[in-house]
């Protein structure tokens, strides 16, 4: 009996040593949203709804319409100091306002697509839909992150996450377009 406690409890301590090693969806999710994520020059969507109310808070001016394909709203103090920094863009082809940020914000993630090898060694690719957190009764909700495909940010897509791997176990290197 004792020696069938030992090798179950052997057991189970080799499977968490090697599972440990392994990046999967949950560890990548619990990763990404354990510490603020430093992003620089990335684009989030920005609802109607918390547009206005920016709008009202003065985080930036009204827009002004330099073509038919493009309006922009000017950036105030309050929004650079929260991390945005690019003027708020509305587009005909794009269903929501955007915005360009830089900083470190705390990620909200709503889906991991797919976890794969990177094209270094010792690295993955994490893809997931993701938002930023931005701390303003403005934004309740967090800003979806878009994504670049073709070369060109897309809405609603998901995002891809480099992770690499150490001694230490895995950790978010950069995001990845």
């Amino acid at each position: 009996m004792r020696l069938r406690f030992v090798l179950i409890t052997a057991s189970l301590i080799a499977f968490a040593g090697c599972s440990s090693k392994d990046l999967d969806e949950d560890k990548a999710k619990t990763i990404l949203e354990s510490n603020p994520v430093s992003l620089d020059r990335e684009q989030v969507t920005i609802s109607q709804k918390e547009f206005d109310c920016g709008v009202q808070a003065e985080l930036w001016d009204s827009p002004t319409q330099f073509s038919p394909e493009r309006s922009t709203a000017r950036l105030n103090q309050e929004a650079k100091r929260l991390g945005f920094s690019d003027d708020v863009v509305i587009e005909p082809s794009y269903h929501q306002p955007y915005a360009q940020v830089r900083g470190a914000f705390p990620l909200q993630i709503d889906q991991v697509s797919a976890v794969r090898d990177g094209e270094e060694a010792g690295t993955k690719l994490v893809t997931a839909k993701a938002a930023i957190k931005i701390d303003n009764a403005c934004f309740p909700n967090p800003l979806p992150i878009m994504a670049v495909n073709r070369g060109k940010f897309q809405e609603d897509s998901a995002v891809s996450f480099q992770f690499a791997s150490s001694e230490a176990g895995w950790r978010f290197e950069k995001l990845v377009h």
